[in-house]
């Protein structure tokens, strides 16, 4: 019984934290962010504790003190602005939102790639000061992902790591407390506009779609943040905001993007949003002579630190491009690069997986389209087109429940035009013609780029007609109810399978499974030991810093120690 209830208290403590830190950031970057409701502030914070752990990090190692004495002061900060008057708090929607979503925190397993790198990635970070060269590690050490330095902030006392997968839960939280805040306000105001329908099509797919917690990783956190940026960006476009809202919307857009870029290099592409967005509204001398220099400021420190932290633990600027790669004592050797790069357009393009792999060289699979057919029939085939079937469904049912049961009468009305809109798809489709061409796997990006298309149009489709209101509310209210009973019912189905394949032992403790693996000494000297595991096992939970390759060998520097390989 302790061990759930020192859960839900953490949990907590880290949201409430997490809160107060985005409060701070509205505070010194734009107090008009300051009226913004909570999920805004969840998200603002979740940057801004990214880049507190990255500098933190080269000071020292992100142990107990250090992260309850930050979090104190996350906390603090939450009751200090939670004492103003006017800050928009709406606490019976945070319970009922934290009730409702909190039983997808319960996980025995991860997916495959957490026991790999991505615990043990955050607990190096948790036990050790920042290391130079920890891209000679492994694999998946390479693939920088700022969620890592979140989780390094979580390592806490009694539970220890094992809220390192809560982070994406932060992020599916505070989307549906911006969502679901706005699907309230939108019916408050009784305005059934094209922005209304894509907000619900939204909170639908994310919620049914992304219920699982454990297969999050780093990937499907962007897709979730890229669809709340484009929510705020057909604001822009279909409804008629005043200057200071549309200057705020287009503050938050990019620092959604920036976020959401520093969870994985491969989500850099929506970048593209900024320049289109300041051609789009910010290029007018009403915008020009009010420039937020210390937005500008913040942004470029996030990306220069992300860029940076690459640099230290690869020797590239962005792993695994080559043309980013320079020669240094810890550089991952320029052909092993691109043979990484090749191999990850390989997995993608389905020439390899659990049980199957294509008899073929990598390089030549990946060129001209000869990969496309088996792509068809081994990935398309069933993973793509259930997903598309499960949007074309989805988008259908509301078209038809919302014409046929809530339309009042005959008469079309537009509240985004078509022409407003050709901007948005030309944008989409030039990210799906990058993504099917270079990475085409639903974890890279593929869920969002699928499913948007279809989401706009059908938003625009029923937002042609007239409704009688009432019956909108109630078909409205009760969707809702249904996204979040799937989702509720998804998560106990699929917990009681864990209990049952996996034994997990859900009454006496909400942990994860952790394999109990052996560490054994490959390098010491007397301040500084690197550690490895037998058996080649994944490193998991054990001593860190942590190797997979026994070649590994460490110099100092300076105040700092350098992992690189040893040729001798």
């Amino acid at each position: 019984m302790i061990d759930h209830l020192v859960f839900i208290f953490y949990i907590l403590f880290i949201i409430f934290s997490t809160i107060g830190y985005g409060y701070f950031f509205s505070y010194v970057i734009n107090k008009n962010f300051l009226n913004l409701d909570i999920g805004y502030q969840g998200l603002f914070g979740f940057f801004t504790l990214i880049i507190i752990s990255i500098l933190t990090s080269f000071l020292t190692f992100h142990g107990y003190y250090h992260n309850i004495f930050i979090h104190t002061i996350g906390v603090l900060s939450f009751v200090f602005f939670l004492s103003k008057k006017n800050i928009n708090f709406n606490a019976k929607l945070f319970f009922i939102l934290f009730l409702i979503l909190f039983i997808s925190l319960y996980v025995y397993k991860n997916h495959d790639d957490f026991s790999y790198y991505h615990l043990t990635y955050a607990l190096n970070l948790s036990e050790n000061k920042f290391i130079i060269g920890t891209g000679n590690f492994g694999h998946g050490f390479r693939t920088f992902s700022s969620i890592f330095y979140f989780h390094s902030l979580l390592y806490l006392p009694y539970i220890e790591f094992y809220l390192f997968h809560s982070g994406s839960f932060l992020i599916l939280f505070f989307f549906n407390l911006i969502l679901i805040k706005k699907f309230f306000n939108y019916l408050k105001i009784k305005k059934t506009s094209f922005n209304f329908f894509f907000v619900l099509f939204s909170i639908t797919f994310v919620n049914i779609v992304f219920y699982r917690i454990a297969e999050h990783g780093t990937d499907r956190s962007a897709q979730i943040l890229i669809f709340l940026c484009f929510v705020l960006l057909l604001e822009l476009i279909g409804e008629k905001i005043k200057f200071n809202n549309k200057k705020n919307k287009i503050e938050i857009i990019f620092i959604i993007i920036i976020l959401a870029s520093s969870f994985k290099a491969i989500y850099y592409i929506y970048l593209i949003i900024i320049p289109y967005t300041f051609y789009k509204f910010v290029f007018q001398k009403k915008y020009l002579s009010k420039i937020n220099l210390r937005l500008i400021f913040i942004l470029g420190l996030s990306l220069f630190l992300n860029i940076s932290v690459n640099f230290l633990n690869t020797g590239c600027l962005l792993y695994p491009a080559s043309n980013t790669c320079f020669e240094t004592k810890w550089s991952i050797p320029k052909s092993e690069v691109k043979l990484m790069n090749s191999h990850y357009e390989w997995w993608a393009k389905a020439g390899g997986g659990a049980g199957y792999k294509v008899d073929m060289k990598k390089e030549d699979y990946i060129k001209n389209f000869v990969w496309v057919n088996n792509w068809v029939k081994t990935y398309f085939f069933n993973k793509v087109s259930d997903t598309l079937f499960g949007i074309i469904f989805i988008c259908f049912l509301y078209y038809i429940l919302f014409k046929y049961y809530c339309k009042q009468k005959k008469k079309i009305y537009k509240k985004v035009s078509k022409n407003n809109l050709k901007p948005i798809y030309a944008i989409l489709f030039i990210f799906l013609i990058s993504w099917f061409l270079k990475h085409p796997a639903l974890r890279y990006g593929g869920y969002v780029l699928i499913s948007l298309p279809f989401f706009i149009f059908f938003s625009e489709k029923i937002a042609r007609y007239k409704y009688n209101f009432t019956k909108v509310k109630t078909m409205s209210y009760l969707l809702i109810f249904l996204i979040f009973f799937v989702f509720i019912s998804r998560n106990i189905v699929r917990l009681d399978k864990e209990i049952k394949f996996y034994k997990y032992d859900l009454l006496s403790s909400p942990f994860f499974y952790v394999d109990n693996v052996e560490s054994q000494i490959l390098r010491a000297d007397k301040n500084f030991t690197l550690y490895t595991t037998k058996d080649n096992k994944s490193c998991w939970a054990s001593k860190t810093p942590c190797t997979l390759w026994k070649n590994n060998n460490f110099i100092k520097f300076f105040n700092y120690y350098i992992i690189y390989r040893d040729t001798k």
